[in-house]
């Protein structure tokens, strides 16, 4: 409607501007007359330029109404389409007037915006592409980190159960399995406890991360003892998110710190806790759950890894000690005298053997019985660990036959250990000693030391001789084999009875 009254408004001005034009015309057309000497009645030239003047007026008024506004809506509703997105419709050719120009304007235009538009469609496809790419990278990295942190946890528990395949004993792997920890999971301290069930409590075997790690071994905590031994007791993981208010951290010793997050995890094996892992961090609260998980993984694969290597340890000591005294056997001696042989030729040191034999041992088996015959031997065993060095090695390799391997010992420090531990024995009452001649059970010794290009074999048997030597001068003695002569006899310690 205000459309209509806008060109109709159009149309009237255009008319009476014509008119007016008409007028003008007529009148300058009259005086031209004047001037060139033509009379032309007043009257009769007023009523003309009235009419010619009228004419023009609706003549132009009906040109503009219906040949310049038809011109000017095709415009209109071009470009009112393209407002209401209705389509793109070019104007066809409107002449060469100003409308015509307009109109080519306006397909210009409308060029311009349908390349815009395709533009815009082509960008919005190509945002949404990069879009879609970049949150597919995004995945993608993030699958790649989750798969990268799986490959690093597999890595971990595959080198706890290959740490506990290895033929090391049990001290040797938890301590590798221990620092392997630290460093994977980026741990201050790592610590590793051994449960003593029948003793209810827990022994630390393993440390990492401390200084004073290796003063702290052999610690122990009862079951009862916060912050380790409610975990092995209860089977539940502590986490103590602040050591510097945690309570438990009061009863830490005192070369842990104080200040971090620590974890405390029960190692199970079958339901049974075997053992406490404990983990620390310098920030409070930097465990994370999914840490956690990892950590209860780990947990789960040391208990089988630790549960593996006993029964290995035990069967590996099965082979090497004698059931009977918990001593070693001949097996052992033979690998640890190869040992101490293949150091004395390449350092130059010392290697002694003793060999010792029960007097009259069958008559204490034949009167008393073999229990009190395997009695006696515990009781010799445990007396003879008890008063050598943890370096030598004590054999049972027959009956009531032994073997000490003494290794960095001359012959006259041998001879000494040889009587020391005879004098020991003839003290000590053993069951079924006093039955024994003299009324005591006695020992006799043989003592030998390593000569220069001199096998085991040949050094042992050189022991056995001063044995039989020291038997044959009327046992409870110790014989020496002399170091000069390979296979005689130096000198005789006899009794002190």
């Amino acid at each position: 409607m205000m459309r209509s009254a806008s060109r109709q408004r159009l149309a009237t001005q255009a008319g009476l501007q014509a008119a007016g034009l008409c007028l003008g015309l007529g009148t300058a057309g009259w005086l031209v007359l004047r001037w060139w000497g033509v009379q032309v009645p007043i009257e009769l030239f007023a009523w003309t330029v009235v009419a010619a003047t009228l004419v023009g007026g609706l003549l132009t008024r009906f040109y503009v109404q219906f040949a310049v506004s038809r011109r000017i809506r095709r415009v209109a509703r071009v470009l009112e389409g393209h407002a209401r997105s209705t389509g793109l419709q070019r104007l066809p050719d409107l002449g060469d007037d100003e409308i015509g120009e307009i109109g080519r304007a306006v397909n210009m235009m409308l060029a311009s915006l349908t390349s815009l538009e395709v533009q815009m469609i082509e960008q919005g496809h190509e945002l949404r592409h990069t879009k879609n790419e970049l949150v597919l990278k995004e995945a993608l990295e993030a699958k790649s980190a989750e798969l990268e942190q799986r490959l690093k946890e597999r890595a971990l528990l595959f080198d706890i159960v290959r740490a506990s395949a290895s033929e090391r004993e049990i001290q040797a792997v938890l301590s590798d399995i221990t620092t392997r920890l630290g460093v994977a999971l980026n741990l201050r301290e790592c610590f590793l406890f051994l449960a003593d069930t029948d003793a209810r409590r827990l022994v630390l075997r393993a440390t990492h991360g401390l200084d004073a790690g290796s003063e702290l071994l052999g610690r122990t905590v009862l079951f009862d003892e916060p912050p380790f031994g409610p975990v092995a007791e209860n089977g539940e993981a502590l986490v103590l998110e602040d050591l510097a208010s945690a309570v438990e951290a009061r009863l830490l010793w005192a070369q842990v710190p104080t200040e971090g997050a620590m974890v405390v995890l029960p190692v199970v094996h079958r339901a049974v806790a075997i053992g406490v892992m404990a983990a620390t961090r310098r920030d409070p609260g930097s465990f994370s759950p999914e840490e956690m998980r990892l950590l209860s993984a780990i947990t789960d694969q040391l208990g089988l890894a630790i549960r593996h290597t006993q029964l290995f340890e035990e069967l590996r000591r099965g082979s090497q000690h004698d059931d009977l005294t918990g001593l070693g056997n001949r097996r052992l001696l033979r690998l640890r005298l190869e040992d101490e042989l293949h150091r004395a030729e390449r350092f130059g040191q010392l290697v002694s053997v003793l060999a010792i034999d029960v007097d009259y041992f069958k008559a204490l088996n034949d009167r008393h019985g073999h229990p009190t015959g395997d009695a006696s031997l515990r009781k010799l065993a445990g007396l003879m660990t008890r008063n050598l060095r943890r370096i030598d090695t004590i054999a049972r390799t027959g009956g009531e036959e032994f073997v000490v391997l003494l290794p960095r010992t001359s012959w006259t420090d041998a001879e000494q250990v040889g009587d020391k531990i005879r004098r020991i024995v003839e003290a000590t009452d053993f069951p079924g000693g006093k039955g024994q001649p003299n009324g005591k059970l006695t020992i006799s010794v043989g003592v030998a030391t390593l000569a220069l290009g001199e096998t085991s074999d040949e050094l042992l048997a050189r022991a056995d001789t001063a044995l039989y030597e020291a038997k044959a001068l009327g046992r409870n003695r110790v014989a020496v084999a002399s170091p000069q002569a390979a296979g005689s006899i130096r000198s005789v310690t006899r009794s002190r009875i």
